[in-house]
């Protein structure tokens, strides 16, 4: 998580990197890259990206979480994702009692196990997954008319958690999919639905 803190404690790497995040969605729309069937509009998608690095900025400004903690956190419709390793109970409950304070977060779901940080093998496998359930999602598209790119993959300990926003059914015939997905050991749908 360095990489994280060195970023978030720089308040012009902060903006360019927005920028840059800003810029390729904008690449993305202007290459035809959008979902056809668009349920978030560029606001929206903006919007969640600004509320990561606000996340990331209030855990790691704080002493309390140090490189004995691996965070990850992914933002959709302003549900906050939180999966990863911390070191105890109390960085745990601070990290749902600081995140759920950001102004536009209506929803926090902290899935931190508190346990040793995983290693840096472990990342590159967790990496990996994601890519695969990527590919996967992208292949073979579960429902008709489905659009890959409408589901946030998040991986930590081989456990796959989905964000998106789906139906009912939708999510359950992905959630199939990625139960496929080899390497994969659990998978977690932390879905927003539509009906």
């Amino acid at each position: 998580m360095t990489s994280q803190r060195f970023f978030t404690n720089t308040p012009r790497m902060r903006e360019a990197m927005l920028l840059v995040c800003a810029a390729c969605f904008l690449v993305a729309l202007l290459a035809g890259c959008a979902p056809r069937e668009q349920r978030r509009s560029a606001g929206t998608i903006l919007d969640d990206q600004t509320k990561e690095t606000r996340a990331i900025d209030a855990l790691f400004s704080r002493d309390e979480f140090d490189n004995d903690d691996h965070i990850k956190l992914e933002v959709h419709n302003a549900t906050l994702l939180l999966a990863g390793e911390t070191k105890s109970e109390a960085n745990k409950s601070l990290a749902t009692e600081l995140t759920s304070q950001l102004r536009g977060i209506s929803r926090v779901v902290n899935e931190l196990e508190v346990m040793p940080a995983g290693t840096a093998s472990d990342r590159l496998n967790n990496t990996y997954i994601t890519a695969k359930v990527n590919s996967v999602l992208a292949a073979r598209n579960p429902v008709a008319g489905f659009d890959s790119t409408r589901i946030k993959v998040l991986t930590a300990r081989n456990i796959v958690y989905l964000m998106g926003t789906v139906t009912r059914s939708e999510g359950d015939a992905v959630t199939e999919v990625v139960r496929n997905v080899g390497g994969v050991e659990k998978v977690v749908k932390v879905f927003d639905y539509t009906d």
